[in-house]
């Protein structure tokens, strides 16, 4: 049985018919997870293949917010991106994805949620991109990339509403990646909100929120 299956989108700016490479379910084997709860795959690498590319404009958004339309307040800023894109490097996004052209899908993900205002989702993607540049040992990339992520992701809580369900993902990443740059109360102060705000939830970033604050409170 193959990895990977087409589906076909309907693209909100262009109208044209997109065809992305999604990984069948039975087919993703999660074998651990690192410290920031980034997976290691066994096989296929889903991430790869998270972000739906139009081949014709270059609109890119998670596969879960590709067909979503776009308000008209925003569908100028939009087409301004597009704009600014249109003579970048011509990769397709439609066959197997490698690193590089995954890692490119994000970049032009960060351009679109930007321009739609959606900081969180700015946050996931610099995130997601720091992940992939850590499988190719870059780790000049990753950090960049995870830095421009912790940025995103305090404006995201400072400025935006937060659904409940949504919270504690943020602020996990808020203490996790500030962790991971050394600002020690930072991430105490996030981890602590984390805990003390969600110490009933059975959230997977709870329960690893909880392990870390202990780690941190030991040292």
């Amino acid at each position: 049985m193959p990895d990977l299956w087409d589906k076909k989108y309907k693209c909100p700016i262009c109208g044209s018919t997109v065809t992305s490479k999604r990984v069948f379910s039975e087919k993703v084997r999660i074998k651990r997870y690192e410290s920031d709860l980034k997976p290691i795959y066994e096989g296929i690498n889903p991430l790869l293949y998270s972000v739906v590319v139009c081949d014709s404009c270059r609109y890119s958004a998670l596969e879960s917010d590709f067909e979503t339309p776009i308000s008209p307040i925003l569908l100028q800023d939009v087409r301004k991106v597009q704009d600014e894109i249109r003579n970048t490097e011509s990769l397709n996004f439609s066959k197997e994805r490698d690193h590089k052209t995954a890692i490119v899908a994000y970049a032009l993900a960060v351009l679109f949620y930007e321009a739609k205002k959606q900081t969180c989702k700015v946050a996931e993607m610099y995130l997601r991109m720091g992940w992939l540049y850590r499988e190719l040992d870059d780790e000049e990339n990753e950090n960049k990339a995870l830095a421009k992520a912790l940025s995103n992701f305090e404006t995201c809580y400072l400025n935006t509403y937060i659904e409940s369900d949504k919270e504690p993902m943020i602020l996990f990443y808020l203490a996790e990646l500030s962790r991971r740059f050394q600002k020690r109360d930072d991430a105490t102060k996030w981890f602590s909100t984390l805990v003390s705000k969600y110490k009933n939830s059975t959230s997977f970033y709870v329960k690893a929120g909880k392990e870390r604050w202990q780690e941190l409170r030991e040292k």
